[in-house]
């Protein structure tokens, strides 16, 4: 309990004293919950720490600085000694799948931003908001978990949760080496500008055709006029 109780100051403190939210109109909280009370609370810690550390991409540590996978992997090594795969693509195909509706503290949220198989990833902290490293310029932050970003989740993953062992202490079971509950290449995102480069591919080949057909009808009336002119 006194363990909990210094998790829940000491992020409290570190949220509302050194970091704002991204629109810095209100202040982030991240609660521990029950399920979260030590080894799921020591992770969350770690991830705070962080905060601040520039992304780059291939880095896995704070000295390097992090890519998104980076960070996570880093995250759950050094908190509870679980060795993640390295890239988000990877690490979507171990742990049980979550709704969005069942999330917990210590989560994984992948998204499908920018391919068509899922480029990023982010850990579900509580209070509706997740903490990841984004992209090359920004560093290692808390954001909203907004209808943006849900517009672009493939799934949820969950690597451990804490039960109640039912005499007040909890026990971690881990789900790292569950690989039978892939998420799904969410391509609606990527679908939609594929399917615009194919319009636009589409409209420059009938152009071509087009102005080939053009050069073609005035190549031949120029014959035409040199013949009967």
């Amino acid at each position: 309990m006194l363990k909990k109780l210094v998790c829940v100051l000491f992020l409290w403190c570190c949220l509302t004293t050194a970091y704002a939210s991204e629109d810095d109109a209100t202040t982030v909280q991240v609660p521990v919950t029950g399920q979260s009370q030590d080894a799921i609370g020591d992770m969350l810690l770690q991830s705070i720490s962080l905060i601040g550390i520039p992304y780059r991409w291939g880095g896995n540590n704070p000295q390097q600085g992090m890519d998104c996978s980076g960070f996570i992997h880093y995250v759950f090594k050094k908190s509870l000694g679980i060795d993640l795969p390295r890239t988000a693509a990877q690490m979507a195909k171990v742990g049980i799948r979550v709704s969005l509706d069942d999330l917990e503290p210590g989560d994984l949220i992948f998204f499908t931003i920018h391919h068509r198989y899922i480029d990023h990833v982010g850990m579900y902290i509580g209070n509706n908001k997740f903490i990841q490293s984004p992209h090359t310029g920004d560093s290692i932050k808390v954001t909203e978990f907004n209808s943006t970003w849900r517009s672009m989740v493939t799934g949820v993953k969950r690597i451990v949760q804490e039960n109640d062992s039912g005499n007040g202490n909890t026990t971690v079971e881990s789900f790292q080496d569950v690989n039978d509950e892939a998420l799904p290449v969410r391509a609606g995102y990527s679908r939609h500008r594929v399917s615009k480069s194919r319009r636009r591919h589409k409209n420059s080949v009938s152009t071509a055709k087009s102005r080939g057909t053009n050069a073609s009808h005035k190549a031949s009336k120029s014959k035409h006029k040199k013949k009967h002119g």
